[in-house]
């Protein structure tokens, strides 16, 4: 009998143990998970963006891809700087393969595929003025719309993501609608960022 009783005593002893660590570890989870909510909390605000890029001296020096002499790929190389929201004033420097078709003519081929090109390989980093990165990608490839407009002959619509940073801008993710309208007159391409961005406030 005097074992049973020691037995009992013993096992009501480890139960009141486990309970007491049992509810000191959802104590502890909840003040670490009340501690990230307060040190990590995320803003979700507008990105926008106006830029303008121009052809670099070595724009479609280096061959992609080729079918033929009037119909292959080249190697776009543009260069520029702008402002956004929450970056400030930035460079950026962009290469892409870039299709080039020409007809019996020696005019761009359209319906041929004259004005695809490819998303860019690597995230492009935009520097802002404390010297924080933020990281963008293209999603999905793109091609040139001919436009009728008094100053621009093309225009282009792509969809970009944002992939994170350094500082401020670590682990900030967002995406946005990247329009650009080229210039008639061979001076490059004026571009507006529109979408929004999510990082630590």
């Amino acid at each position: 009998m005097k074992t049973l009783k020691l037995l009992f005593v013993l096992g009501s002893l480890t139960y009141s143990l486990m309970t007491c660590q049992d509810n000191q570890d959802l104590i502890t989870e909840d003040h670490l998970t009340e501690m990230n909510s307060k040190t990590s909390k995320h803003v979700e605000v507008p990105f926008k963006s106006k830029l303008h890029t121009a052809q670099a001296e070595d724009a479609l020096t280096v061959i992609c891809s080729a079918t033929s002499p009037t119909d292959f790929w080249g190697l776009e190389h543009q260069v520029g700087d702008g402002s956004a929201t929450h970056v400030g004033e930035f460079t950026i420097d962009l290469k892409f393969c870039f299709h080039v078709v020409l007809n019996q003519n020696g005019m761009p081929d359209f319906e041929g595929g004259f004005g695809e090109y490819s998303g860019d390989n690597e995230p492009i980093p935009l520097q802002s003025a404390n010297g924080d990165l933020l990281y963008i990608s293209a999603t999905s490839d793109g091609k040139l719309i001919p436009i009728q407009h008094e100053h621009y002959i093309f225009e282009f619509f792509d969809k970009w993501v944002i992939t994170g940073g350094t500082g401020r801008f670590e682990n900030a993710y967002g995406e946005f609608t990247w329009h650009g309208l080229v210039r008639n007159d061979d001076t490059g391409t004026d571009h507006t960022w529109e979408g929004t961005i999510i990082f630590n406030k």
